[in-house]
Order: structure tokens, then C-alpha cells, then sequence
């Protein structure tokens, strides 16, 4: 985590102004995200597409043709509980890059902060765009009817995996059961700014970098990188289950979760990625070979340590250092969406 994230601030991102978009996606949606590498990518492509027009049309209203914009994205599998929660967190430049001529280099734009009101059309344009993918890739209603090909050919594994994303058991005794949790007397009520959620899709944009901040860059990055589990957050008790404590209180009051041996290895299971699948994707000028992404990114310092001594130096410089930006807010929905039930069956969008 520490080194990967020093690589992207000293090697990768350029110092400009980033903002950090998250999507999230419905449960059915997360369900055939766990199975479907593709699919995943797919669902990334339409959401930075979506980002990176509403981009070059903000830009274009300022006279800047031929704009482009670039990101670093890391495909998240977990949520703050250790359950399977398939979502995207996108660092894309707060701006554009242009060019005077073909062999100019790139000039950077800043452009204004995204509103409220920019967060829920973009997130209304993206409900759009993803219940069209859907429909082709035929994962739409009609296709409730059929036999879950996911659950036919693993369907132990395909039952562990609905039951994580509904926060019950699968295995064990207390199979189909909810997940048990202990609460404070205390809630705390999520807020948040540029913000938005519509039909179990939501896009939280609020977390912003400036340039000049590359430590603070750097702690997004770790966040973004993290483990699924927190060890030091786990601990035994006395009456024999595990408590793997919260970060922070839920909006109901739940601070700690209490998980059997079992439960806890059904959890994991359920957050292995597909293999051969990385979780970090490069887009726009940062894509692999963009052409613009040699003039972009930072160039490495003659004194800088070899890669050998890369790990251990960010290590020790990041020891101490993390944060995490928050949730996502939202607008009322207008439609509905179907729930994979325990034993595996996927769903999909309903009206």
C-alpha cells in the first residue's frame, strides 16, 4: 500500500489539482461484479466516459478545444465491515490538459468545483448509460427468469457471495442469519457535500486535493489502496466470538461487528478478485500509451533511492500517515432495483 502509493505521487500523477469520484453500485449490480471482470471494466469505461465528457463540455463552454483529462482508478472490493462491495474510486485531475500545437506542451486548465447540482445530472446521465450496458450485455428484467450461471457452477462459493453483500451468513449454524453488531447509544448521521445517490447508484465527488499537497495526496492514495481488513482492528473476546471494530460508529450507532471463526473465512473468501484481474486501471493521458503521458508525468529526482529501496523509504516516511474521505449522500430514486436473494440468484434492475 505505502509503496504503490509513493509510486503514484512521485512517478504517475502530475502536480496539478485531483479530485477523488467515487461510484458505487447497486446490490444486484456488486453481485455480477464479483463474478464478471469484464463487466467491471465495462461499468468503469461508461463512468469515466461519463466524467470526462461533462469535462470537455465545461471547457469547451471556456473556449478550450481538444481537452483532456486523465485518472488513476482503484477497483474496490470491500466495504467497511469486510464484506464484498464492488465500487470505484477514481482520482481524475480537477481540470483539463490542452495543446497550442502538435508538439506544444500540454497546458493545464483548472475548472470550476463541481456543484450539487453538476454531481446529480452527471449521476442521472450515468443511471442511464449503465442500465443501457446492462441491457446489452442482457442482464436486464427479463432475464429474471433464468438460472443464475454464476450459482450453477460454484454454488457454494456464489452463496457466500450474496450472503456478503446482504450482510448475512452463509455457512455455519446461524446460516441466512443477519450479521450481528453491537451498537452505541450515540449515532453519528453522515453528511456530505457534492454528493448524490438515484437507484442504488451513488457518486460522491467532495474530496479534493490541491497541487502543492502531495502528502495529503499521498494519504488519498493509501486509502485507496488499503487492505480489505484492518488486523489491527480485530480482535477476540472473552464470550468466543471475534469483534472486528468500525473505524467509525454507523448511522445506526454499530461500532463493532461480531463474527464466528467461519463467518470471518466465508467474508474473505468472498473478496478474493478474479485472477489475472489488476485493481488498479490507468485512463485518459495516463493510460499506458497516451501520448501526452510522457510530458505529464513527474520526473524522478537524480538522488532518488532505487527501486529495490523504494518499499522500505515510503514505509518509513508513511508510518504514520492515514485518512479516509467519507460516503455518499444522496437524491431520491425513481425506480427500483431487485435483491440476489441468499442462496446466489444474482437479480437485476426492476421498475
Amino acid at each position: 500500500m505505502s509503496q504503490l502509493a509513493a509510486h503514484l505521487v512521485e512517478r504517475v500523477l502530475p502536480r496539478v489539482p485531483i479530485r477523488q469520484w467515487v461510484l458505487t453500485v447497486p446490490v444486484p449490480v456488486r453481485y455480477q461484479l464479483a463474478f464478471d471482470a469484464g463487466l467491471t471494466r465495462a461499468v468503469l469505461r461508461v463512468f469515466l466516459r461519463t466524467v470526462f465528457g461533462w469535462q470537455r463540455r465545461r471547457a469547451a463552454r471556456r473556449g478550450l478545444g481538444g481537452a483532456r483529462s486523465g485518472s488513476v482508478t482503484a477497483i474496490q472490493r470491500f466495504g467497511g465491515s469486510a464484506n464484498l462491495n464492488v465500487h470505484f474510486h477514481a482520482l481524475i485531475f480537477d481540470g483539463v490538459y490542452t495543446r497550442a500545437t502538435p508538439t506544444a506542451r500540454p497546458r493545464f486548465h483548472r475548472l470550476p468545483l463541481p456543484t450539487e447540482a453538476d454531481i446529480a445530472a452527471l449521476l442521472t446521465r450515468l443511471h442511464r448509460r449503465v442500465r443501457r450496458l446492462w441491457a446489452r450485455r442482457g442482464r436486464g428484467p427479463e432475464d429474471d427468469a433464468g438460472s443464475d450461471p454464476f450459482a450453477a457452477q460454484e454454488p457454494l462459493f456464489a452463496s457466500a457471495v450474496a450472503a456478503s453483500l446482504q450482510g448475512r451468513v452463509a455457512l455455519g449454524p446461524r446460516a441466512g442469519q443477519p450479521g450481528r453488531r453491537l451498537r452505541s447509544a450515540a449515532a453519528a448521521t453522515a453528511t456530505g457535500r457534492r454528493s448524490a445517490r438515484l437507484e442504488g447508484l451513488s457518486l460522491h465527488a467532495d474530496v479534493a486535493v490541491l497541487a502543492r499537497r502531495r502528502d495529503q495526496l499521498e494519504r488519498v492514495c493509501r486509502y485507496l489502496l488499503r487492505p480489505p481488513l484492518a488486523v489491527e482492528r480485530l480482535t477476540a473476546s472473552t464470550g468466543g466470538p471475534l469483534l472486528y471494530h468500525f473505524r467509525r460508529p454507523w448511522s445506526d450507532g454499530s461500532t463493532t461487528l461480531l463474527l464466528e471463526p467461519l463467518e470471518l473465512l466465508e467474508r474473505l473468501a468472498a473478496l478474493g478478485p478474479p485472477p489475472r484481474r489488476p485493481l488498479l486501471a490507468y485512463h485518459g493521458l495516463l493510460a499506458p500509451r497516451a501520448a501526452w503521458r510522457s510530458a505529464l508525468v513527474p520526473t524522478p529526482a537524480p538522488d532518488e533511492p532505487a527501486p529495490d529501496d523504494a518499499c522500505a523509504v515510503a514505509g518509513a516516511r508513511s508510518a504514520s500517515r492515514w485518512t479516509g474521505p467519507g460516503s455518499s449522500a444522496g437524491c431520491s430514486p425513481s425506480r427500483s432495483w431487485s435483491v440476489p436473494a441468499a442462496g446466489g440468484r444474482g437479480g437485476s434492475w426492476g421498475r
